[in-house]
């Protein structure tokens, strides 16, 4: 059996790829057509579920992607949904997952979801696919993520991708989201906190201007002579400036090894561990701010609180007309409007992994007029549905 999934099941795919082996482990291939052998005919008891993270096989409700390279060899099942590449598709633009399944590329994919998804979380995606981490493929919102995996691709590769198939459909919109997306992305709330940075004010983001992420910096010869690290890694620097944020999660200090320790030997261990992470935090901060970086770090309550982050940008503004004379790029603009304000902060609760998120996620995809609803009401995340409206912290 052969075939070549795309769009959201190929977002699923290579999803589970990446955080079951760490990195794409298939060779780049062309597209080859459908074929059921060893089965004369195709049906669903013969797609395999695991290399497609699928815990139902498809059927007409829940129809698999799948892409063919002539329209006469579209499969003639109900469980699929298929399209046709021709040979306007570069080669080597898909990647195999296995003996039965291949998927499109990354660059592919990227340029396929501009039709799919919302373009403030098709940007998202770009940060997944070039970033070290992979949401979860079944639960891409609260599921589990896999840090640490080798990036599938580049914002280079995306753009050169682009740059060869400029007739194709959606690749104007696909150049767009690109913009906004950069490389190197650890986790992704990190990716939800640089994309707000770097959005323009009329994408209700904070126009700060381009950014870089998790770049290495040395630390100088007269301060290595006095045994500092050598070098220090901030998570987000506003390109131009000396201003940059670092993401500070819930696990960032590991408090809950506290509360796990089961003998006063351990519980003194855990408090020396979170101690030695709090006290290396001020000493980056610190030998940052002697390179001319002023890193600012975000923690997890700026998002989830009303106006959190808008404080945030607010200081981080005011830092940058202190040192440098100048504004950080449109913040002070995006801080301006309380219309804005609120749009912004139902954005950010729309797309941050928590339960009401994801409830909001189930009552939107119950709804039959779900797929009407218009842009701005509603965003798209991995398989889920996302209403943006207010929502209530209380209990959360």
């Amino acid at each position: 059996m052969l075939l070549t999934v795309n769009r959201m099941s190929a977002l699923r795919a290579l999803r589970r790829e990446r955080g079951e082996n760490g990195r794409l482990t298939g060779a780049r291939t062309d597209l080859a057509a459908p074929d059921p052998a060893p089965q004369r005919r195709w049906t669903a008891s013969i797609i395999p579920k695991g290399p497609l993270a699928i815990d139902e096989l498809p059927s007409h409700e829940r129809p698999l992607d799948i892409v063919v390279p002539q329209a006469r060899l579209r499969p003639r099942a109900a469980f699929f949904r298929s399209a046709v590449h021709g040979d306007d598709i570069p080669s080597g633009s898909y990647i195999s997952l296995g003996e039965e399944v291949a998927s499109v590329g990354p660059e592919l994919l990227f340029l396929e979801l501009a039709g799919v998804m919302h373009p403030i979380v098709h940007a998202l995606v770009g940060y997944e696919l070039c970033g070290t981490y992979a949401r979860d493929p079944r639960t891409p919102r609260t599921g589990n993520v896999t840090f640490g995996v080798e990036p599938a691709t580049t914002k280079a590769r995306i753009a050169e991708f682009l740059d060869g198939c400029p007739g194709l459909r959606g690749v104007d919109q696909a150049r767009c989201a690109l913009a906004y997306v950069a490389d190197n992305a650890w986790s992704p709330t990190e990716a939800l906190l640089a994309l707000l940075v770097r959005l323009p004010v009329t994408e209700l983001g904070f126009g700060a201007g381009s950014v870089t992420l998790n770049v290495r910096r040395e630390t100088t010869a007269e301060l290595l002579q006095r045994e500092v690290r050598a070098s220090r890694v901030p998570d987000i620097e506003v390109d131009g400036t000396p201003m940059g944020f670092n993401y500070d999660g819930y696990g960032h200090f590991d408090l809950a090894s506290i509360a796990r320790a089961e003998s006063a030997e351990e519980r003194t261990e855990a408090i020396r561990g979170v101690r030695e992470k709090y006290l290396d935090d001020l000493r980056r901060n610190r030998e940052l701010a002697a390179r001319g970086k002023i890193i600012l770090p975000v923690i997890a309550d700026d998002l989830f609180a009303d106006g959190g982050l808008d404080t945030v940008m607010l200081e981080a503004s005011m830092a940058c007309e202190e040192l440098c004379g100048q504004s950080l790029g449109d913040v002070r603009l995006a801080l301006a409007s309380p219309l804005l304000a609120r749009k912004r902060q139902k954005l950010i609760w729309s797309l941050l992994p928590w339960e009401p998120g994801a409830r909001y996620a189930r009552a939107m995809a119950a709804r039959p007029e779900a797929s009407d609803a218009a842009p701005e009401d509603v965003l798209l995340l991995g398989d889920e549905f996302v209403t943006v409206e207010e929502v209530s912290l209380a209990g959360d």
